[in-house]
């Protein structure tokens, strides 16, 4: 059995999955609902993963106060574009 990511899309998976387990952290909560309110407003799919390459480079503890300013930002514009 092979546990070594081996493809680009694999380690992706495996940052965004910890992005998501790092923000709830930050905030305690759990996990479930932090995937939630990323995905609510596209968060994983139109920053996580399209700024892997970027975001990936950066400490643990940048990367979690970056998406957590983000996702306050997204959620406030979908509120106010609704």
């Amino acid at each position: 059995m092979n546990l070594i990511p081996q493809t680009e899309d694999e380690l992706r998976t495996i940052f965004v999955a910890s992005c998501i387990e790092s923000a709830a952290n930050a905030l305690g909560i759990p996990a479930s609902e932090m995937h939630k309110r990323m995905q609510r407003v596209g968060l994983i799919e139109n920053y996580i993963w399209r700024c892997y390459d970027t975001l990936h480079t950066q400490s643990r503890e940048y990367v979690t106060s970056d998406i957590l300013e983000a996702l306050e930002n997204w959620e406030k514009n979908k509120i106010i574009q609704r």
